[in-house]
């Protein structure tokens, strides 16, 4: 600040919200996979998919932040 002469405010409340909502999405999978490990009433299969669509939400949001914080530079 002292030598550009000007601060950059970034509002981050949609991408702790977002961050917030990935948190519950993850939750969600460990009830599943803990009644499928109890029931066994979920496929393999089904696992490994709902882990790569996590693992790209969880892209998708590294993505965003990498991309903002790039922004405020």
């Amino acid at each position: 600040m002292l030598i550009d002469g000007y601060v950059i405010e970034v509002d981050l409340s949609m991408y702790h919200e977002l961050a917030g909502e990935v948190n519950k999405i993850g939750v969600n999978i460990n009830q599943i996979a803990r009644i499928a490990n109890e029931t066994r009433g979920i496929s393999p299969s089904q696992i490994d998919r709902l882990q790569q669509e996590v693992e790209q939400i969880w892209q998708l949001l590294k993505l965003s932040l990498s991309e903002l914080q790039s922004a405020s530079r």
